[in-house]
């Protein structure tokens, strides 16, 4: 069934040729036990390595069942060696990593075997040779006998019709070495075995044949008994991996090798960490690029705020309300939105070395402590009344402290207590800083602070930007204006005047009085029995109320305005209606998503954020393009550092790898497992990866929150990505492996 006519085999090293074997003829049967001698360098282990397909022969034919094999392609010595040969190699070839047990079954997986009694029959070869008290060892645990032995019971294992052995006792004592040359001849019966010794008489009482080699030629080949003779056709069916075998081999490869699978995966969480942030980070900066902080009438303008309204300037229903309030990203809805533009000031009193103290202020614009994430609150807690506060980071205040806020610059005061309107609030929470366009912080209040009427009432009397309150009041009379107040200083809310009544000063009486074709030295009761109108004016409707002017006062050098009045009557001057409102989120990229859906709705939008100009326009769209260039090249830079990275990490396992090859594991089936073991480390470095991101999302931390930029397409670009360099690293690690023959890979190693 095999014959070898005119083989050759010539080893080129350094230019100079040598001789492995010259023109042998032999003819090798099944029932045959051939001992190959000859003096070490003779040819003995190049034979076998020809006759099992591991290595190559240059001149000549061998033949297998007759049929010529000098065209085989690496494929097709694959598949003979996987149906045809079983291999004990002199230099044991195991797989250290592997326990004796897994060394043996790999073999009948290789092969096809039923995967019901491989195990079974594994355990029967492994008892045979003496090593089942070893069976869970790894295999560098065991000493060179045992390695041989294990060798042995692996190239029994396989159902194959020929067996070659290299030397195979001379690891072994002389019982053990009886026990598996008697175990070699029993199964010669019915195959082909074929030994390598340069101890011919431990094989003597077993051989049926000797051949003897001598400067790479046949000297001597003579029949010692006669072989049994074996006339049933011989049949080899042809095996293939089934994919559950593969994914098998895979999980065993990267379990048993511990230390090698926890670096391939920090390389390659790596790699998607360095994936994510530079596309987080191109979307973030092109989100913003070209932006500027504005928007004229609104003073708080952050990347937070969307002003909404509708095109028919009527007011929201609660189920638009609703709705608005429910849309993905949404964090709160404000109804009032013009509190986001009121100014309050914080005040800490500083004392200087001379003793002498004055009243530093900070400005700040008023938010709801709502629009905040978790992962926004440094420490502590949300406001649970209107009596606390969360800030941002700021010199001199912690969690737990009382600081003290008004609506009054201090000018020349030296003690807090002489500053008009003041209160206490404590401090329950530090939030994160928010970049503005000036120096104005933020605070976050509970939800029924800024419903409070005082504070709704300031909100519409004044605003961030001078002159442009959202309310303007006209004071009538016969319906003729008196004089007109316009908000921002305008007005001074002083609660201790009752409602419906408004105190004036002392210029707008005069003003008055002369409208009136009074002169200016009238007193107030001049004008008793006049009835007067205030005319709130805002954008969306006009209301009006019936009032009486019942004083008439001084204004301060601090207090300008033109009339006093409480913040109830000044409510009653708003409309009834909710007509426009600022939607907050997060951030920008939101902001965009979150306009898209306002705008399905069907209403107007203003992004005070987003106002450009036509240079700022067509200076983001280069610096998109730039930066779209900067995250290509970046990326194709990690990615190839990461391919070398992982190529020399696969380098590592080539020696398991080609003995898998010498056993019979296909090109094939080799690169699948390459890949998969690779797939199986990406997709565990993306869910490890994801999840310290997810994680990173919902805590205050100094690492840029990119996740919530990916969208399902981001993540199968990246995964799509990693999956092409898993592809590409199993092809070219296998074409390494199949590029010689295995004897002299293996050599290499």
């Amino acid at each position: 069934m095999l014959k070898l006519k005119n083989i050759s085999k010539y080893y080129h090293s350094n230019e100079v040729v040598a001789l492995g074997l010259r023109k042998v003829s032999l003819e090798f049967n099944i029932g045959e036990f051939v001992a190959v001698t000859g003096e070490s360098g003779s040819g003995k282990s190049t034979l076998l390595n020809v006759i099992s397909g591991l290595d190559t022969y240059e001149d000549g034919e061998m033949y297998i069942n007759s049929e010529e094999t000098s065209y085989y392609s690496i494929e097709e010595w694959e598949a003979f060696r996987r149906q045809y040969i079983g291999f004990v190699f002199q230099n044991y070839n195991i797989i250290d990593s592997y326990s004796v047990l897994e060394n043996v079954m790999i073999a009948l997986t290789i092969q096809g075997y039923d995967s019901k009694s491989r195990k079974a029959r594994a355990l029967e070869l492994i008892d045979k040779v003496g090593l089942t008290s070893h069976i869970n060892h790894k295999a560098s645990k065991l000493s060179g006998g045992q390695k041989q032995r294990c060798v042995i019971a692996r190239a029994l294992a396989k159902d194959c019709p020929i067996i070659v052995a290299d030397e195979p006792t001379g690891n072994l004592d002389s019982e053990s070495g009886k026990k598996i040359m008697s175990l070699l001849q029993e199964i010669s019966k019915d195959k082909l075995v074929i030994v390598v010794t340069h101890n011919f008489d431990q094989v003597a009482p077993y051989a049926t044949r000797k051949i003897r080699l001598f400067d790479g030629e046949v000297v001597e080949d003579k029949t010692i008994k006669k072989a049994k003779e074996v006339t049933k056709k011989l049949v080899v069916p042809t095996f293939t991996m089934k994919t559950k075998d593969l994914i098998g081999i895979s999980f065993k490869n990267l379990l048993r090798t511990p230390k090698r699978t926890i670096f391939t995966t920090i390389v390659t969480i790596f790699t998607v960490i360095i994936f994510v942030f530079s596309y987080g980070n191109y979307i973030g900066q092109t989100s913003t690029s070209g932006k500027f902080m504005g928007g004229g009438y609104f003073g708080n303008v952050t990347d937070s705020r969307i002003i909404v309204t509708k095109f028919d300037n009527t007011s929201f229903t609660p189920e638009e309300l609703t709705k608005l309030n429910n849309l993905r990203l949404v964090r709160t809805v404000m109804e009032h939105d013009v509190i986001l533009d009121e100014i309050i000031f914080s005040y800490q009193e500083v004392t200087y070395n001379n003793g002498e103290s004055w009243i530093n202020s900070q400005e700040n614009y008023l938010n709801p402590a709502s629009m905040l994430k978790n992962s926004q609150l440094i420490k502590g807690t949300f406001p649970t009344n209107e009596h606390e506060v969360v800030i941002e980071e700021t010199e001199g205040y912690d969690v737990g402290d009382t600081i003290v806020l008004g609506y009054s610059y201090p000018y020349d005061s030296d003690d807090i207590t002489s500053i008009p309107n003041t209160t206490s609030f404590t401090i329950t929470g530090i939030a994160e800083t928010v970049k503005l366009n000036e120096w104005r912080g933020r605070m976050y209040f509970h939800e029924d602070f800024l419903n409070n009427p005082d504070v709704i009432a300031r909100a519409y009397m004044k605003s961030a930007n001078w002159g442009k309150a959202p309310l303007s009041i006209r004071v009538l009379n016969d319906g003729l204006d008196v004089f007109y107040i316009y908000g921002g200083e305008g007005i001074t809310i002083d609660n201790s005047v009752e409602d419906n009544e408004i105190h004036i000063s002392t210029a707008s009486f005069s003003q008055l009085l002369e409208t009136l074709d009074f002169s200016n030295d009238e007193p107030l009761s001049i004008i008793d029995g006049y009835t007067f109108k205030l005319i709130g004016d805002s954008a969306f409707a006009e209301k009006e109320i019936d009032v009486e002017i019942t004083n008439v006062y001084e204004p301060s050098e601090r207090n300008w305005s033109s009339v006093s009045m409480n913040s109830d009557t000044i409510n009653k001057l708003l409309p009834d209606g909710v007509y426009q409102v600022s939607v907050l989120v997060f951030d920008e990229y939101d902001a965009q998503k979150v306009i898209k859906d306002i705008d399905d709705l069907g209403y107007n939008t203003i992004y005070p954020n987003g106002v450009t100009d036509q240079f700022s326009a067509i200076f983001a769209i280069f610096t998109s393009i730039y930066l779209a260039f900067i995250l290509g090249f970046l990326m194709i830079v990690i990615y190839f550092i990461t391919y070398i990275v992982l190529k020399n990490i696969q380098n590592s396992k080539k020696k398991d790898y080609l003995i898998l090859r010498s056993i019979g594991a296909s090109k094939k089936d080799l690169n699948r497992v390459t890949i998969i073991e690779l797939l199986f480390t990406t997709i565990f470095a993306y869910i490890i990866t994801m999840s310290l991101l997810i994680i990173n999302e919902n805590i205050v931390s100094k690492i840029p929150r990119y996740l919530r930029y990916f969208t399902a397409g981001s993540h199968i670009l990246i995964f799509f990505l990693m999956i092409v360099l898993a592809v590409m690293l199993g092809r070219r690690f296998n074409k390494r492996i199949f590029g010689k023959s295995v004897i002299t890979s293996l050599k290499q190693e």
